[in-house]
């Protein structure tokens, strides 16, 4: 599915929790990309030049240096194996303030790897060229999943948190040619897998953000089994049940399941038919928190991204209203803004 750059922005920012940050890039400022990686580029680009005005993050890291008199701590091995009194000299362990911290390594880092695309357009490898020099005396370090999950935040830090995701899907979908040294960036537009949890991600945010008439749970909030009759010792043999966004008000309780279909109604033989595995999975949802969840009856709606056709379909099963729809991805974001309203009846939408 090709979403064009200006969108791509947006979902990542609703699916990372950082919409407040939407208007940090201007959408004309995007209109020119085309590929996924010269938006990271950019975006890298611009919130590095941000920071440096603003004052780059500093920190204390820990030095050792031979000094002529006592600071801190002396180590006092490593003084004696290289005979340093003998020169008047003692080896010193000391914390000194510095940029050289963990989140600006990762920084520098990830800008040295996008430098290494061929394809990165020609305007944002210069801005990514100047952010990295800018940054000179923070180390370029190796970059892993392990050294991400080091890193500590606190909420006077907030202006990093959007770059250092980025970063990390940087890390995640460059390919080094360690005999060359070039990079190719794998396009997760074209990943079914990460897509899906991407656009699950990303209306999660958005109605987070955009709307105050519903509760929004995601679907680490589990869905209670109506296992009345089931005894004790055998409950722990049923599988937890989530859904994928819970929304609830006083007056409606909505169980919204994201899909991610190159074409959601191809069935065999041509005929167009919603999935069946779709329908019985949010069947079995609406059921079950209707029987453990004393309130409104609970409508169920399956939204999926629009490809071929746009999908609007409303069935009536067990005496659940179910509301199949899709959600345009390819066209301007206010149309998509008031599509996403309209699909819960919140603002100026109606369901």
């Amino acid at each position: 599915m090709n979403i064009p750059i200006a969108n791509v922005y947006y979902l990542l920012c609703y699916a990372w929790g950082h919409a407040e940050d939407l208007e940090v890039v201007r959408a004309e400022d995007l209109e020119g990309l085309k590929r996924v990686h010269d938006l990271l580029g950019h975006l890298l680009a611009t919130g590095s030049a941000r920071l440096i005005r603003r004052g780059l993050d500093r920190g204390y890291r820990e030095v050792r240096e031979d000094l002529a008199g006592v600071r801190a701590k002396v180590a006092l091995s490593d003084t004696a194996a290289r005979a340093l009194r003998s020169r008047g000299r003692v080896a010193c362990d000391f914390e000194e303030l510095s940029h050289d911290v963990l989140h600006n390594r990762i920084l520098r880092s990830t800008l040295a790897a996008l430098l290494r695309i061929v394809e990165l357009d020609r305007d944002v490898r210069d801005r990514v060229r100047l952010a990295y020099r800018a940054l000179e005396g923070v180390s370029v370090v190796r970059l892993g999943r392990r050294l991400f999950g080091q890193v500590q935040l606190d909420r006077n830090r907030r202006r990093y948190r959007f770059l250092l995701s980025v970063c990390r899907l940087v890390h995640e979908c460059l390919l080094v040619d360690e005999t060359s040294g070039d990079a190719r960036f794998t396009d997760f537009r074209r990943d079914q897998a990460r897509m899906w949890k991407l656009f699950e991600d990303f209306v999660i945010g958005f109605f987070r953000h955009e709307q105050g008439e519903y509760r929004v749970n995601r679907g680490g909030r589990a869905i209670r089994w109506d296992d009345e009759g089931t005894g004790e010792p055998h409950r722990s043999a049923i599988p937890r049940m989530e859904g994928d966004v819970l929304l609830d008000s006083r007056e409606r309780r909505i169980i919204l399941d994201t899909k991610y279909y190159a074409d959601p109604l191809a069935g065999r033989h041509g005929a167009r038919k919603l999935p069946a595995d779709n329908l019985y999975q949010l069947l079995a949802y609406l059921r079950n928190r209707d029987a453990t969840e004393p309130g409104p009856r609970h409508e169920g709606v399956l939204l999926y991204p629009m490809v071929r056709e746009r999908l609007a379909i409303d069935l009536r099963l067990e005496g659940f209203a179910i509301r199949a729809r899709s959600v345009d991805l390819g066209r301007p974001w206010p149309g998509i803004h008031q599509e996403m309203l309209a699909l819960i009846g919140a603002g100026n939408g109606a369901a």
